[in-house]
């Protein structure tokens, strides 16, 4: 059984029918989508500890790329100097 054999068989359906067919498809198409929509977001932190860390980490990451641009610019400025 191909599609054009199994398109064939829902032109031959009665017009109400196919009509309610496709309405079911598009309202299933709407319903996942919905659904997709109203997962819970998973990337949001729910308890005050994991808020806190993740702010931690944060400014810790902030101050070692501080840190590590301070470095690099220290070595070029020592490469410079005879």
């Amino acid at each position: 059984m191909n599609d054009r054999y199994r398109i064939e068989h829902v032109a031959d359906l009665p017009p109400a029918l196919a009509a309610v067919l496709g309405i079911l498809a598009l309202a299933l198409v709407v319903g996942v989508v919905w659904a997709l929509l109203r997962l819970p977001d998973h990337t949001k932190l729910r308890s005050p500890e994991a808020r806190e860390r993740a702010r931690r980490r944060e400014e810790s990451q902030k101050r070692q790329r501080k840190l590590r641009a301070r470095r690099e610019s220290l070595q070029r400025r020592a490469r410079r100097q005879p």
